[in-house]
């Protein structure tokens, strides 16, 4: 008996330092976004518009409060602009018409994340990201008494194919079962590259917010 307790006590010592010593977790998030365009132009605003994003993680542990994370996400950032009216040749109000721009990146987010708590960790990321433009489109809907129209137009060549910024979010881990972890959270994008080809264009910069619900497994 005293054999088997003394077995039984160093199993979970083991598996105790096992836990511990988890220096990396490996993972998949996605979920939507509320994303936007700034124009430092007062008359040239955009308003948020609903996005997605999706993407892989890898996180070393460095200790049980601070780690450092690397993700590679799709992302797709855009905004909205209007309605505006459509007049006839008399000035009168037949319709109206508006814009939506759609950015679609490869984004990287690099973070350094402070964690709190024992089972359920609360956890506050801070850091920077980068990204690249897959593509870029605009499409302009109109709508009149008479008919209602759509088209769409590709304008990845008027686009600056780099973004950049900083970035920072709040989220909770929770612990389901063999080293594996529920996570739920958000993180805010702050673009700081115009993403303007032409710089003689109104410089436009994206901003965005994204919700998340992922899974890591530890190693």
């Amino acid at each position: 008996m005293k054999n088997f307790t003394l077995c039984l006590i160093l199993a979970c010592a083991s598996l105790s330092a096992n836990a511990q010593s988890m220096k990396w977790q490996m993972g998949f998030e996605a979920g939507p976004s509320t994303t936007t365009i700034y124009s430092q132009n007062v008359d040239f605003q955009f308003t948020p518009t609903p996005g997605y994003w999706a993407g892989l993680s890898s996180q070393y542990n460095a200790n049980k409060w601070i780690s450092v994370r690397l993700q590679l996400n799709y992302e797709r950032k855009g905004g909205y602009r209007g309605p505006f009216s459509i007049t006839d040749d008399n000035g009168v109000t037949v319709g109206s018409w508006d814009l939506r721009l759609a950015n679609n990146y490869i984004t990287s987010p690099l973070l350094i994340r402070a964690q709190f708590g024992k089972r359920n960790k609360v956890f506050i990321d801070a850091g920077a990201f980068g990204g690249f433009l897959i593509s870029a489109t605009t499409t302009v809907r109109k709508l009149t008494s008479k008919s209602t129209s759509s088209r769409t137009v590709e304008i990845t060549q008027y686009r600056n194919l780099f973004d950049y910024g900083f970035c920072g979010g709040l989220g909770i881990e929770i612990p389901i079962r063999n080293n594996a972890n529920l996570t739920l959270g958000f993180r805010y994008n702050h673009g700081q590259a115009n993403i303007q080809a032409d710089t003689k264009s109104i410089p436009l910069f994206n901003r965005s917010l994204n919700f998340n619900i992922g899974i890591t497994q530890g190693f």
